[in-house]
Order: structure tokens, then sequence, then C-alpha cells
């Protein structure tokens, strides 16, 4: 018996190893479904927006295979994996797997010979290096965008409620002391208005 990553393992770079199942795996289909670090799995099914999704597997689980619904990519020596794993999120993200896979009923369906027609734009290694740093650079200013928004979001939200305590306290701007304060006023048109004589009401015209 041995562990199998499958699509519900398979996120966009990252892999969820929560829920991994296991099955036996003959010596010829081992050697075909092992997986190696490096290794890049793609979502061949899936909704059409998630459609190539992919993740690198970096030996996070030995000795793990994967199932024929996930392609696997694996780069030659003039490739990077980690500029692969880029090429490939920027294909899902702009629609380019859509664009080559089939849809039934809602799910999209790509297969290792469909994905073998994508483009692969390939510069040089050193190239690929430079490219992969960015991006990675670019991620990482997105991720503390991200954290920063989250945080003032949170401080509104706490932040709202502090002020309409203060507002009905009257404590939002400076008082002038010789003002009646906020509660006095309160109090003294409830009086004014308990006092104050209902006005009847009258049947309309028919």
């Amino acid at each position: 018996m041995r562990p199998y990553l499958r699509v519900q393992n398979v996120y966009e770079d990252r892999l969820d190893l929560s829920d991994v199942m296991s099955m036996d795996f003959p010596g010829e289909d081992f050697e075909r479904y092992q997986l190696y670090p490096g290794d890049i799995l793609l979502n061949e099914g899936q909704s059409p927006e998630y459609l190539g999704r992919p993740a690198m597997y970096r030996g996070e689980l030995p000795g793990a295979c994967f199932t024929n619904t996930l392609i696997r990519f694996q780069a030659y020596s003039h490739v990077k994996p980690e500029y692969a794993l880029m090429v490939f999120r920027n294909h899902m993200h702009s629609g380019r797997y859509i664009t080559e896979g089939t849809i039934t009923t809602n799910i999209a369906h790509l297969g290792a010979g469909r994905f073998s027609e994508v483009e692969f734009p390939l510069p040089p290694q050193e190239e690929q290096t430079e490219i992969v740093r960015r991006v990675e650079l670019l991620f990482a200013f997105a991720d503390r965008l991200e954290a920063r928004l989250a945080t003032a979001r949170r401080q509104v939200g706490q932040l709202t409620p502090a002020l309409l305590a203060k507002a009905f306290r009257g404590e939002l701007v400076a008082q002038d002391p010789a003002d009646e304060p906020a509660a006095e006023l309160l109090k003294r048109l409830a009086a004014q208005r308990a006092a104050a004589p209902k006005a009847k009401r009258g049947r309309s015209p028919t």
C-alpha cells in the first residue's frame, strides 16, 4: 500500500496532505506513477477556472505516487522546475488551458495530449532564474499588501462600534463646558415628548 495524490490534494503552488489515500501499486505501476522531488502535478479535470492548477512535489510524502486524474510534468536539465511552475500558473490564470481543453457538464478536461500542445517559452537558464526571483519578490509584496488589507479591515470593524459609542456620548469633538451634556439633553427631550399632548387620529375621508 502506497500513498497517492489526486486532484483533491493539488492546489495552486501547494499540496494539501491532510487527506491522503493509499492503494496498492504493483511493480510496473509504481515505477510509472512514483513521484520525484521537482515533479509538477496539474489537475487534468476540474472546474474550468481551476483547470491545470499546478503544484510542485518536493518530497513531502516519501514514496508517494499520483493518479491519472493528474498530469505529471518532469523538467529536463535545461528547465528549472520553479520556472515551469510559474509558466503553468500563468497559463491557468490567463485561461490558456480552458481554450485548449474540453468542457463537459461544467467540468473541464485537459489531458496529457492537449497539455503537450500548449506553448512553453524557454529562455536560457540564467534568465529563468531571474524571472523566478522577480516573480517571487512580487508575490511576497502582494502577500504583504493582502496582510495589511486584512489588518485594516479588522481595525475598521472594531473602530465602527467605538465611533458610534463616542458619538452618542458626544466625545467625537471637543465639548464647550457651557454646552448641555448629551445625556442631559436626551433626558430633557424624552421628558418633553412625554409631556406633549398626543395628537388625535382622525378618519380619512372616503
